[in-house]
């Protein structure tokens, strides 16, 4: 496929035509059988066809273009593809356990035969095959969606061996566990779509960015020589291969505005070519070579470090204020810090005219995105 939607396309296409086989021949073998948990595992077969339409419909919206109405494009479309997917497997896990339960207060005769145990057989080989297809799909263009099919694929296999099962124990022993196995096959098909449910809720509800492409990302831009540090770094995500990302550079004051410009834009072109993102760098300047304003830098960070080590300062500047200084800078706060704002502010204010009665802080607080 010469586009990633288009991948995705054609691998859902193939789940539909697989899964639409298999639900035509479960249901006849139900039928002729009278086992619930055959016929349930015919109306999985035939969600997963209507999901794997959901999916389909999924990557061909996200293939669209940027328009007026969706600047970003529309590549989110595929979350929700997979939102529906595991929502899917959620509503048949719930719809099979009530049948089973049924099957398990009013069980009925079963008549199986080898063709039954052949034709099951048969499903559990093509699950397997359609699951290993949409991992290795969902592995090759990093979709959420494909690997939500995946899972369900995965569940089905399981879930079909233990429709195998208790056709083969019927058979055997005249012991009627139909029921049961529906109930037990519920409880794995519950359980995979709501673990799919979270893993596809992650982006659509603004989760963190991948680490290893952040640190790529942060690596690329320190190892410049004019870079001496980066903060403040965001990655909005609007579907695969649509990141946005938004960092501060910092670099010595002594550069001109045209040479800073030449650096940030060599940066941006570098990380567009080796991530396919879109990024905008800020230069922030800072001040090198000035005793006194080290001084005051390595006062604040001390300040800092003895209130919580974690803490870090970036844009930091010195002013004159009355008779002393006023010091002004970002702190990075980690997720986890207990002091409030307001807490954090004062603490360090106290600390500072104590050691420097005339000095005052000005204090932006950045909580952190990535």
């Amino acid at each position: 496929m010469k586009t990633r939607e288009g991948y995705g396309q054609f691998v859902s296409f193939a789940g539909i035509c697989v899964n639409i086989l298999l639900s035509g021949v479960k249901l006849a073998v139900a039928l002729i059988s009278g086992s619930i948990s055959i016929l349930a595992d015919a109306f999985n077969n035939l969600s997963d066809a209507c999901t794997s339409a959901i999916m389909l419909a999924g990557f061909k919206i996200a293939a669209k273009p940027a328009d007026e109405e969706h600047p970003f494009g529309h590549g989110r479309a595929e979350y929700l593809a997979g939102l529906f997917i595991a929502a899917g497997m959620i509503f048949a896990g719930g719809k099979l356990l009530w049948m089973s339960v049924e099957q398990i207060l009013t069980p009925e005769e079963l008549n199986t035969s080898m063709v039954t145990i052949f034709v099951l057989g048969c499903s559990v080989a093509a699950k397997i095959f359609l699951g290993l297809f949409y991992r290795h799909a969902a592995r090759k263009i990093h979709s959420e969606a494909i690997n939500a099919a995946a899972v369900d694929s995965f569940t089905d296999c399981l879930a079909t061996s233990v429709v195998l099962i208790s056709v083969g124990v019927y058979n055997e022993f005249d012991v009627n566990i139909d029921g049961g196995a529906g109930v037990f096959i519920s409880a794995f098909i519950l359980r995979g779509g709501f673990s799919s449910l979270k893993e596809i809720s992650t982006p659509l509800l603004g989760g963190r960015a991948d680490p290893e492409l952040l640190a790529g990302i942060t690596k690329i831009v320190t190892d410049a020589p004019e870079v001496l540090g980066v903060h403040d770094l965001i990655a909005h995500s609007y579907g695969a291969n649509r990141i946005f990302v938004s960092m501060h550079v910092e670099m010595p004051a002594t550069l001109t505005l045209l040479e800073a410009h030449e650096v940030v834009d060599r940066l941006e072109r570098k990380l567009q070519a080796a991530f396919q993102i879109s990024v905008t760098l800020h230069v922030d300047p800072v001040v090198v070579g000035d005793a006194a304003f080290n001084e005051h830098r390595a006062l604040a960070e001390k300040i800092l470090a003895d209130i919580d080590s974690r803490l870090s300062l970036h844009d930091f500047r010195v002013v004159p204020y009355k008779s002393g200084r006023k010091l002004i800078f970002d702190v990075a706060v980690p997720w986890n810090f207990l002091m409030t704002d307001r807490e954090l502010r004062r603490e360090f204010q106290r600390r500072l005219i104590k050691l420097h009665s005339d000095d005052r802080a000005i204090i932006h607080l950045d909580h952190q995105y990535c």
